[in-house]
């Protein structure tokens, strides 16, 4: 076979060689890995499913006599991959049963002991020639995902620190906004520049702890709060000029026990989604109650507008990750809702009425 196309069947194909014996294992994996192939080893069973999970080979040289059963390997590693490893055999026991068995459990070729390197080199080259399309699935599945990771840690790197200028931003904004003499027109402005920072500020925030929530590393930290107090100043950071009517429907003295800052972002999140489809002359409503009063301090925030309801094939993936909304925009606000009420022990629904849409947290007691 010419040299250049021996190089195109092993570009890029990985090999897991299993056997017991080490001298033998460091031949194989100079001989092949000189002739183009990505060679790991393995002496024993269990170390070859473990590094076989890791880095999934195209080809498996197995030998059949080890402390863990070569044909235990042959069939867990056919479980793993199916079709897109190919086994070889090759062992010094060279009889009828030992190839049924070998084949029974998976082998697609059997090699008696001893043979040379360079009759190793074609068996091998001859197979990843045949699986080509297998060896460039895997290859291109690794790029993706290494692509994936390193555009969610770039991703992550960016807002964060683009939440930190956001919270400079809106700090020095805030301040200006208090101490400079301003007229009526300079001081909207100022106010309508701090209220779009906040919600920047929130969306960047949600991005950031999303991952956080996923792998159980953000706490709620729960403190007794007036609750009118949190769904006012989320009615007047969204308040705009826009035609629609902004209304909070609470008792003074409801008081509930969560975490104000996740659960400000969480309704923050609903009313911006409610601003954006609410009707023109129409009515945005926040409200709190109490939920099962046999549960203390248990509470029911509801969130919603006037304007069409939302479309009954949606509704069932409104609060996973990603998904793509009725104008085809993808966004995570609702799933970030979903992880914070989660997060609480709590839970966030959406029904229609027939006014329009309404999301419903609900938070349960805590002591």
């Amino acid at each position: 076979m010419a040299a250049d196309a021996v190089e195109s069947a092993t570009l890029g194909a990985r090999v897991l060689v299993v056997d017991d014996d080490a001298k033998i294992c460091r031949q194989m994996a100079a001989g092949l890995a000189h002739a183009g192939f990505q060679v790991v080893t393995a002496h024993d069973g269990d170390a070859a499913l473990a590094q076989a999970e890791v880095t999934p080979p195209d080809v498996a040289v197995v030998d059949l006599g080890m402390p863990t059963s070569g044909l235990e390997v042959i069939r867990k590693l056919k479980e793993l991959h199916g079709q897109a490893v190919h086994i070889i055999v090759l062992t010094g026991s060279d009889d009828e049963r030992s190839r049924a068995e070998a084949f029974d459990a998976g082998t697609d070729d059997f090699i008696a002991k001893p043979i040379s390197i360079a009759e190793l080199r074609r068996r091998l080259t001859a197979a990843t020639r045949s699986r080509r399309a297998y060896v460039e699935a895997r290859i291109g599945k690794e790029d993706a995902d290494r692509r994936i990771t390193y555009g969610a840690e770039a991703s992550a790197l960016l807002a964060h620190d683009l939440n930190n200028g956001l919270a400079v931003a809106l700090s020095n904004l805030s301040y200006l906004a208090e101490t400079l003499s301003v007229d009526t027109d300079q001081r909207d402005a100022l106010a309508a520049t701090v209220r779009s920072l906040r919600r920047m500020s929130g969306l960047v925030a949600n991005f950031v702890d999303v991952a956080r929530f996923e792998d159980a590393a953000v706490k709620p930290l729960v403190t007794r709060s007036r609750v009118r107090e949190v769904l006012a100043s989320v009615m007047d950071t969204n308040a705009s000029s826009i035609n629609v009517t902004f209304v909070v429907d609470c008792e003074d003295t409801l008081a509930g026990r969560f975490d104000v800052a996740l659960v400000e972002r969480v309704l923050h999140n609903l009313v911006g989604n409610a601003a954006r489809y609410c009707n023109p002359g129409g009515q945005i409503r926040v409200a709190g109650r109490r939920w099962h009063e046999a549960e203390g301090d248990s509470l029911e925030l509801e969130v919603d507008n006037t304007g069409p309801t939302i479309p009954e094939k949606l509704r069932g993936t409104l609060f996973q990750k990603y998904v793509r909304g009725s104008g085809g925009k993808r966004g995570m606000g609702l799933y970030f809702c979903r992880l914070v009420a989660e997060a609480h022990g709590g839970s966030i629904d959406y029904e229609p009425t027939p006014t329009g849409p309404r999301f419903i947290l609900r938070l349960p007691g805590r002591e």
